[in-house]
């Protein structure tokens, strides 16, 4: 495969301004006007609405157990004068429809609240959230042409992070946010640029926060600034700054400025302007936005795409919307999110053709040049880009498995996503009549230690002879398919895993259980495990199969490697989504799936109705029980003549506070603070079933000593407790600055484990100046508290997602539903021996 010839003049001079062009724009197209340009005081019936909305919002984030909470506050202290909250909401229930959340703005503080609040106050507010061209039901053309009007203003989407603005405290003082926060790296490098765009206006930051608070009004920007961090598109120093992207009214009911307002502040205020375009009708917008999306770039540089402005038909709100460009934005995206996995040792998905090119050569710079990618979240990624588009322009001809040495075959994953009696089994066996698919059932796999993992060995095997293989499972948690999927891309990097969704987000829990239950009670006994007659509580089980399925994400970590969806009904009968299925996967797969006539279709959906299974283990199972058998029994021969050999070995080494009491520690800060982040904290910490444990710093494991630094730095520890006295009276001082909590395990983030004296200790043992002692673990902390499931490991993770590969000083990331709370305390602490 050779780029398209139109691509290579984009990536080498994607930012050459076409003058022409520029101006043809700006003085051609219609500007939107709108006398009504000036936000004033809330209505009575405004503010009365703002009151309702928090106390609906309040009432959603006290939710008991807090996992159940679609809405989240979290309070944070504006220059230690005004407390402001901050409210996220459950991100894939914006999708639904209707939507069950009280409001759909993204970027929404308010200032603090509860029922005696004198007048409870929107402080800065965001757009709705608004989705990308047939991403929805109600972005698809069809009904945007529906069901809106002109005029649409078309605004670049400028590739950076959100920052919002607004005057508070009667205009005196601007408050500068990120999407969620207001102390963070982002807001605060938003807030340095804020600063130097008004100086250089000749304006100062008291003129701003007055003109906003006398509109009562948010400004909408965008950061875009590679030095601080790279996104996907590159923007060189002269572009670099705040692109002011609208102007919202701080009221309940989206309200926003035409972008023919937003310019003329953009110009008083000195801020980087956002280019936009009016049309008049659908047509002439989509015409437009269409050869911006063939031309692959706008005024010679390549963008993220356009975000609409229009209303609807019976004019209640403005409606919005964007169109996305595949390429090279979406594309560009594809090769970062890749790399990062890459790095991650974590398996990849792929879209586009010229990512596999792409794969094949990161994995080989990679390995030469590792220390080029040690930042790649927020620096590098830019630079990896230019460089692998330079290679490509010289490619050997060779194919990207050539390069990788891995075999290249096509293979799919269909993985159904359901509950008990939706009908997966029925619509797998028809598929596999039809077109010849692998399928393995888990109700076949019988064993009953790890079958989840017996389950995904059945699968990997099946792929070995099949190019389709269906993995007939519920698959209705996160966990599960996560599991999964990371199995069989670690061995076939180039599957491609379609979900077979039943979603469940279309009908009440009820209507769905009673139609499941009906079908599992018409099937009888035609079933390997779950029948009336064999489990007569059946229905208690199937009704906790419904109540814990987990809709898909794709966006999230544990459904990210899902590239297709095929959205099912569990309502409908299974002719009509056995005909969706098969649509959908001609479509996609035409190599592999020709449609079949009406009357084999028929055939195979009845030979499917009339299946009778018999629960049996499939030879390759029995071949891989009896091989995990004999793995096992050497493994424990051999680990038994090895402890002849050697004396007893702690599994890990560990500092222990002294004259410190973690837990309770902990417990007066949640007695002196409030706030959703704290409640999260406050259920973890009664809920706790981690067992009875002393509180400690792991600095060394049993289990690293793969590693060969690690293993230098478990000798090390180890070396030291040939003295005990020694060891133990080891002056250790500690510092923590940060606790996280994801609703499974909490931990507190260490900053500082520092040896005021070193004399005597082993050199592995110093890491740099200062005396600071060396840790086999990225990230040192201390697990606080888990629940029965979690594992004390997981805590690494936790950590790591928060505050990266590098263990930044600052949390370079907040998940959604997470508490990352700021903490002080110091302790000494002194080293102990755990041994199981």
């Amino acid at each position: 495969m050779q780029i398209r010839k139109v691509l290579w003049p984009l990536y080498s001079s994607i930012y050459f301004w076409n003058i022409k062009l520029l101006f043809t724009r700006i003085y051609s197209t219609k500007m939107l006007t709108n006398s009504n340009t000036i936000f004033g005081p809330l209505t009575g019936e405004e503010k009365q609405s703002v009151r309702q909305l928090l106390t609906k919002m309040q009432e959603l984030s006290t939710i008991s157990p807090s996992s159940k909470r679609i809405v989240r506050q979290t309070t944070h202290n504006f220059q230690d004068q005004l407390n402001v909250t901050s409210w996220k909401c459950t991100e894939f229930l914006y999708k639904k429809d209707p939507c069950p959340l009280p409001t759909q703005a993204r970027g929404f503080f308010t200032s603090p609240f509860d029922e005696g609040s004198a007048e409870p106050t929107i402080l800065a507010r965001g757009y709705n959230k608004f989705f990308n061209v047939g991403e929805v039901p109600h972005t698809c053309w069809e009904w945007i042409e529906e069901n809106t009007r002109g005029p649409y203003e078309l605004t670049v989407k400028e590739n950076g992070c959100l920052i919002l603005a607004s005057g508070i405290n009667d205009g005196k003082d601007l408050l500068v946010t990120s999407k969620h926060s207001i102390d963070v790296p982002h807001s605060k490098t938003g807030s340095a640029w804020v600063d130097k765009h008004l100086k250089e206006a000749g304006k100062t930051r008291e003129e701003f926060a007055a003109f906003l608070h006398e509109n009562n009004a948010t400004a909408v920007f965008e950061l875009c600034d590679d030095e601080f961090e790279e996104h996907i598109l590159e923007y060189p120093e002269r572009m670099r700054g705040l692109y002011l992207h609208g102007i919202n009214r701080n009221s309940v009911e989206l309200e926003t400025w035409p972008s023919s307002e937003v310019a003329k502040v953009t110009e008083e205020y000195g801020f980087r302007r956002t280019d936009y375009f009016v049309f008049e009708s659908v047509a002439e917008g989509r015409d437009f936005a269409n050869k911006v999306r063939k031309d692959q770039m706008l005024d010679g540089r390549a963008i993220e795409g356009f975000v609409v402005r229009c209303r609807t038909n019976n004019d209640t709100s403005p409606f919005m919307f964007k169109i996305k460009y595949d390429e090279p934005y979406l594309m560009f995206r594809e090769w970062r999110e890749v790399t990062g996995r890459i790095l991650a040792g974590k398996p990849w998905k792929s879209k586009y053709d010229l990512t596999m090119h792409y794969v094949a050569w990161v994995k080989t710079q990679i390995k030469k040049d590792p220390e080029a990618f040690e930042n790649f979240k927020s620096k590098g990624i830019i630079g990896a880009r230019k460089k692998f588009l330079e290679y490509h322009q010289s490619l050997d001809g060779r194919s990207p498995a050539e390069v990788l040495e891995e075999p290249e075959f096509m293979k799919v994953l269909l993985m159904p996503v359901a509950t008990i009696g939706c009908g997966k089994t029925t619509l797998s066996l028809a598929l596999s009549k039809l077109f010849g698919c692998g399928h393995i059932q888990s109700d076949d796999v019988r064993t009953k230690k790890k079958p989840s993992l017996a389950f995904n060995a059945a699968v990997l095997g099946e792929l070995d002879t099949h190019s389709v293989v269906i993995a007939d499972r519920n698959n209705h948690i996160p966990m599960l398919r996560e599991s999964l999927t990371t199995a069989v891309r670690n061995n076939w990097p180039g599957c491609r895993v379609v979900a077979l969704y039943w979603s469940h987000e279309n009908a009440s829990k009820a209507v769905i259980l009673k139609k499941t239950i009906g079908r599992v009670v018409n099937r009888a006994e035609k079933h390997q495990a779950l029948t009336p007659e064999k489990v007569p509580s059946f229905r208690k089980v199937m009704d906790g199969f419904v109540h814990s399925m987990v809709p898909l994400d794709t966006d999230s970590e544990a459904d990210c490697l899902i590239q297709d969806v095929i959205e099912l009904d569990p309502l409908a009968d299974a002719m009509k989504n056995l005909r969706v299925t098969i649509d959908a996967l001609c479509r996609m797969f035409s190599d592999l799936f020709k449609r079949p006539s009406d009357s084999d279709i028929k055939e195979a959906l009845e030979s499917a109705l009339e299946y009778v299974p018999v629960a049996r283990e499939r030879p390759q199972q029995i071949q891989l029980a009896t091989n995990q058998r004999k793995d096992k029994n050497r493994n424990k021969v051999a680990a038994d003549k090895t402890k002849e050999r050697q004396p007893k070995l702690p599994a890990f080494i560990g500092l222990v506070p002294t004259h410190l009491n973690a837990i309770k520690w902990f417990k007066d800060q949640l007695a002196r603070n409030s706030g959703d982040d704290w409640a999260l904290c406050r259920d973890m910490v009664a809920n706790d079933l981690g067992g009875n444990h002393k509180h400690h710093i792991t600095v060394a494991h049993v289990a690293s000593v793969k590693d060969e630094r690690k293993k230098a730095i478990y000798d090390g520890y180890v070396s030291l407790f040939k003295d005990e006295k020694l060891a133990h009276d080891l002056p250790v001082s500690c510092k923590v600055d940060y606790v996280v909590c994801d609703g499974r395990i909490m931990a507190l983030r260490v900053s500082s484990i520092k040896v005021l004296d070193t004399t005597g200790l082993p050199e592995c043992l110093i890491a740099g100046d200062n005396g600071r002692l060396a840790v086999t673990n990225l990230i040192p902390h201390v697990t606080l508290c888990r629940d029965g499931k979690t594992k004390p490991v997981m805590a690494n993770k936790v950590l790591q997602e928060v505050f990266g590969p590098d263990n930044a000083d600052e949390p370079i990331t907040r998940p959604q539903g997470w508490a990352v709370i700021p903490v002080k305390t110091a302790f000494n602490a002194v080293l102990h021996k755990f041994v199981n």
